[in-house]
């Protein structure tokens, strides 16, 4: 054996009595037992792995809305476009563009100089034909005239009669009145327009109370019915304006699968107006005493989701039941109990029955 295969071996022996030192040094042979993944500190005694620090979180109930958001429309409680009825001049304009007017106010009148004649007309040929008809009667009674003569004078008096009843009601038709209390639009026609049947006037909205219009998804509508309570928010308003639903349609949009319903909100100073874009809050349930616990403590597995339970220091998987979730809290409907300790940080460490130290406490 050369000097280079010698020096070549005792190199080797020397390397092989390192590795053994540093395995021995840090443990990994020999009578010290080796940490356990996330455990930095030493082993206790008896050989025992130390507690894993973690936080912990005692579970207590409280109020917890389930709530979706939705956007949606105002629209009036009443809307109609102000027309005429029969032709003719407008003699005078009495409303005034955006003010508010009661039911029954006079809006407008047609010039109605030709009706009145003409109704004039009508009533002194009736006072002649029932002169007539007097003095047949008489003749009648005497047996001077017929029976049909007689007859004839009389229908003419109730034709007359009729003839004014209808210039009555075209008299009528030239005053045009509020058909309920509102504000009223621009107006687009002037005093002295000449107006036909259905000619756009003016229109007349009643925004007090206002409604919103919204649709929802199909699975949420049996939490919704009318009688419920809703908010919704406008771009450039503080704060939710609280509403109630007054009605819902019947039917499911095929397009969309959603169903519409239309809640109404005071609005006695009018400041909201129809046809302004809203966010909707609608409130499907409500629980009063509902479990709460972060959202980090639930670790989901195959068929179900688990959390950690804190009992005599140690770990214990319990299999649990979650249902709203939250932005940072998640109901839990079986499972736990009022007073529980869970835990809420080194979830991916925790094993079953593993020590753990509560450094901490998480909250909601």
């Amino acid at each position: 054996m050369n000097k280079h295969t010698i020096r070549w071996i005792a190199l080797g022996g020397m390397g092989i009595l390192a590795a053994i030192f540093i395995l021995y040094r840090f443990g990994f042979i020999g009578d010290k037992p080796v940490a356990e993944p996330g455990q930095t500190a030493a082993a206790g005694p008896g050989g025992q792995a130390p507690p894993l620090t973690v936080e912990g979180f005692i579970v207590k109930t409280g109020e917890l809305a389930d709530n979706i958001e939705v956007s949606g429309s105002t629209i009036p409680e009443e809307e109609v476009q102000i027309t005429s009825e029969i032709a003719g001049k407008v003699a005078a304009i009495l409303f005034k563009e955006g003010k508010r007017v009661e039911k029954g106010a006079v809006l407008l009148r047609i010039n109605d100089e030709e009706w009145k004649a003409q109704r004039e007309k009508l009533v002194v040929q009736k006072r002649l034909s029932e002169k007539i008809a007097g003095r047949l009667k008489g003749l009648y009674e005497k047996e001077g005239v017929s029976l049909q003569e007689y007859e004839v004078a009389a229908a003419q008096v109730d034709q007359y009669d009729a003839e004014i009843k209808l210039l009555d009601v075209q008299l009528g038709r030239t005053v045009i009145r509020a058909p309920f209390g509102g504000v009223m639009g621009l107006r687009q026609i002037s005093e002295g327009s000449y107006v036909s049947p259905g000619t756009p006037i003016v229109s007349l909205v009643k925004i007090d109370p206002i409604h919103v219009q919204f649709s929802i998804p199909e699975k949420y509508s049996a939490d919704l019915q009318t009688g419920g309570k809703v908010s919704f928010q406008l771009a450039g308003f503080a704060g939710d304006f609280p509403a109630t639903i007054v009605a819902r349609d019947p039917r499911v949009d095929p397009g969309t699968r959603t169903i519409t319903f239309e809640a109404a909100a005071p609005n006695p100073s009018g400041r909201v107006s129809p046809g302004a874009f809203t966010l909707v809050k609608v409130q499907l349930r409500k629980f009063e005493n509902a479990l709460l616990v972060p959202t980090e403590a639930v670790i989901p597995e195959l068929g179900g989701k688990k959390i950690f339970v804190y009992r005599n220091g140690k770990a214990e998987p319990v299999p649990v039941e979650t249902g709203i979730r939250k932005d940072r809290a998640i109901q839990v409907i079986e499972g736990l109990q009022t007073g529980d300790t869970i835990l809420t940080s080194g979830i991916l460490q925790l094993r079953p029955g593993m020590a753990v130290s509560i450094s901490g406490w998480s909250t909601l």
